[in-house]
């Protein structure tokens, strides 16, 4: 399947794998791009064979990795070995971004570090992915989205008193890590546009990702010396006409940050007394109040007075939902190898040119033999500037 988009020509070579860096380099192939995933001999990427049914596994083509492979190539290559590495070097010299997220120096071990690869593609943009950056004290420790879920004060402010620190249901870390990464690869771009003979090293940390989106709390300690705790539900604003509501039959989160929202919301629900109560006073009532009818009922009132709220969905309620039914955020991708034809993620934003259906994700190894017959019969490098 032939796929256009505005990174059409654009050769990636991903040396990544789990989660954060095929992220972002799936995100690359769902715009145009040309990935091509370098893979170990032995298919030992973990999300091959994490999530779906055991034949998809046994096949290599778990759910986690089909969810973000969509379109890449697969070549397999030993870099600890001469041969291979030279494979990828003559590779290298065809592409216009590299992607690795190996822990500091093991590329440089390899021979297949930025310095190296410079000398056989003058403009590379080359992008390191790492827990915790290329300096610093951690720098050589290995990070996963737990990890770095714990550290980053995330998991400090998720929770209550009565359950301590939790982690986001999701792996968070991975993906803020990995949508930072393609902005900074379509940030270098952009930038070799301006400047076509200047390589680019870039180095993304999921700690400072991480900590950058939670920029509002650290200036608010920085400024006040106040750190927010285990704050279980309770909303950003500390409104106590905001959070999360039990219901006669389910759960409903209601955000009322403003006073002309707090005041939809007590008019809608016959108490405009609440607004001059204390404010402990106003959640107990207001807990009382939301159990007498189906969070549906709620979610119906409360739209109707202007009062944002919705009832509290399982994934696989909010799929369902008449608003994701139909959404150009999630595609058809027939995989082959199982037979079946998925609704997989696509690009998160609307655009004419993004993909309408999605290529499928790549068995392990599946490209090696014809990109490398390719790349031996070639007279010279590709020069994309």
């Amino acid at each position: 399947m032939t796929v256009t988009g505005p990174l059409s020509g654009i050769r990636v070579l991903d040396l990544t794998h789990v989660l954060a860096g095929p992220y972002a380099t799936g995100q690359l192939a769902l715009m145009g791009a040309e990935v091509i995933r370098i893979e170990r001999p032995g298919n030992d990427d973990f999300v091959r064979t994490h999530g779906g049914t055991e034949a998809m596994r046994a096949k290599g083509l778990g759910a986690s990795f089909l969810s973000q492979n969509s379109g890449k190539k697969s070549v397999v290559l030993d870099l600890k070995s001469d041969t291979g590495r030279a494979a990828f070097l003559d590779l290298a010299a065809t592409a216009d971004i590299v992607t690795e997220n190996f822990r500091p120096g093991v590329t440089e071990r390899l021979g297949v570090d930025y310095d190296t690869l410079r000398t056989r593609r003058e403009n590379i943009i080359y992008a390191s992915l790492t827990g915790f950056g290329p300096d610093g004290p951690l720098a050589g420790r290995p990070a996963y989205d737990h990890i770095l879920q714990g550290m980053c004060g995330l998991m400090a402010m998720t929770g209550t008193d009565e359950s301590g620190p939790m982690r986001v249901g999701m792996p968070i870390a991975d993906y803020v890590a990995g949508q930072v990464l393609v902005s900074a690869l379509l940030a270098a771009l952009l930038e070799r546009a301006r400047h076509p003979h200047t390589p680019q090293r870039l180095h993304v940390s999921m700690l400072e990702a991480m900590t950058t989106l939670m920029g509002t709390y650290a200036l608010n300690h920085e400024t006040t010396g106040q750190l927010r705790g285990l704050d279980g539900n309770r909303a950003f604003s500390d409104s106590p006409f905001s959070g999360r509501f039990d219901t006669l039959d389910g759960q409903l989160v209601i955000t009322a940050n403003t006073p002309a929202q707090a005041t939809r919301l007590c008019t809608a629900l016959a108490r405009p007394d609440l607004l001059d109560a204390p404010a402990t006073e106003a959640e107990t009532t207001l807990k009382l109040l939301f159990l007498e009818k189906t969070a549906a009922d709620w979610e119906d009132v409360l739209a109707e007075a202007n009062v944002p709220a919705a009832r509290i969905l399982t994934l696989s309620e909010a799929m369902a939902h008449p608003q994701l039914a139909d959404s150009p955020a999630w595609r058809p991708m027939t995989q082959p190898e199982i037979g079946k034809t998925l609704r997989a993620p696509a690009l998160p934003f609307r655009a004419a040119w993004a993909p309408r259906q999605l290529a499928p994700a790549p068995t392990c190894g599946r490209d090696t033999a014809a990109i490398l017959d390719r790349l031996t019969s070639q007279e010279a490098p590709n020069e994309t500037a």
